[in-house]
């Protein structure tokens, strides 16, 4: 274990604690977390509901999801203590405007034609025009208020939606904002993993599959097999700082058997923490999305609460670092995700649902961190 000289959960328990703000009267809304999942489609709702629903059980004050309208009244009808925005939009959106276009533009042209059901090469010129006029300046109003912002869980694939993706994390890197990207993001990054190069205020969490598609993208050789029965392995961990580093010192979170945090922080030194608590023996969909929620909490109380000194527990000396903060968040979401499944486990079994993990977040944040 390489971080801040820990030797033990219990010494990163109590860096940990460090960026968790008290419960007082003297902060108002807003000031302990505001977070956004952009996430949702048509068929795609529980995972960015999982992700914002366990960020708000942590203890994030203002927790958003920004999803595509067909998801949205499906999403604002599993809880009301979301805040859902049905900015986004895909394919089919993006051909009703093509189509409305046309018309509009018949009358002085001589011929038209009707959309097809996918953008074709010659819709290229209008896609972009598309996203930034319909799509874009309602998104960008809401993140400008937001601490960290959590891309990517139930997504999908849909290439408007994708393209459109791109254009939001190239505007959140203009503010030098926290994201985190997760699930179909993670595909979009394994298309072109250019888009977050360098951009070291990041957190990717990968499965192995996920991360497999991600070496591939940048020329690493990995064979899933090789580490799925030894996964607690030097090689392992050489090969994760290495993508870390080819990507430019972003954080990684691979997902697993054990859990696995690498970086590289600005002086080249190889950070790492590795969770090896026991979570749940069922593996069920959602799991990663409460993972993405909790550290997404985590790292807006350390990124804006606790650097911003706004309770009296963080000005104290010495403040850590931006590496150490990322780092220290996913060790805890990691943490708080593994113990509230292995508790639901214990008393549900077979039959677990993650929406049964969520009813352990609170049991689990007052075993460690209280």
């Amino acid at each position: 274990m390489n971080f801040m000289g820990c030797k033990t959960q219990k010494d990163l328990i109590s860096i940990c604690k460090k960026i968790i703000p008290p419960l007082s009267p003297n902060l108002y809304k807003g000031q302990a977390g505001r977070i956004a999942v952009i996430g949702g489609c048509e068929d795609y709702t529980g995972a960015p509901f999982f992700s914002a629903h366990s960020a708000s059980m942590l203890g994030c004050d203002l927790t958003h999801v920004i999803c595509e309208s067909n998801a949205a009244t499906v999403i604002k009808s599993y809880t009301p203590d979301l805040m859902v925005h049905p900015y986004l939009k895909d394919t089919n959106s993006y051909n009703q405007w093509k189509l409305k276009e046309i018309l509009l533009n018949s009358s002085s042209s001589s011929s038209s034609s009707s959309p097809s059901s996918s953008p074709s090469s010659s819709d290229i010129n209008d896609i972009e025009p598309f996203i930034k006029s319909q799509v874009l300046p309602k998104i960008q109003l809401l993140l400008e208020r937001i601490h960290v912002v959590v891309i990517g869980p139930g997504f999908g694939r849909d290439p408007i939606m994708l393209k459109t993706l791109e254009l939001i994390i190239n505007e959140l890197k203009k503010s030098d904002k926290p994201i985190i990207l997760d699930a179909d993001a993670l595909y979009l990054l394994s298309i072109h993993p250019n888009i977050i190069k360098n951009y070291s205020n990041c957190i990717i969490t990968p499965n192995i599959v996920e991360f497999k598609r991600i070496c591939n993208s940048i020329n690493i050789e990995f064979e899933i097999n090789e580490f799925l029965n030894n996964l607690n392995n030097e090689k392992l961990i050489e090969l994760l700082q290495l993508v870390s580093l080819k990507l430019g010192n972003i954080t990684i979170l691979l997902k697993g058997l054990n859990d696995y945090i690498v970086t590289n922080n600005s002086d080249n030194n190889k950070l790492l923490i590795i969770n090896d608590n026991i979570g749940s023996f069922k593996r069920v969909g959602g799991q990663g999305d409460t993972l993405t929620g909790l550290i997404s909490c985590l790292w807006a109380w350390g990124s804006y609460t606790y650097k911003n000194q706004l309770f009296p527990q963080s000005k104290l000396n010495p403040i850590l670092n931006d590496e150490q903060i990322k780092m220290i968040s996913c060790f805890g979401g990691s943490l708080l995700t593994r113990n509230s499944a292995n508790l639901a486990f214990k008393d549900y079994g077979r039959s677990l649902q993650t929406s049964d993990i969520h009813k352990y977040i609170n049991k689990s944040y007052n075993q460690f961190f209280n």
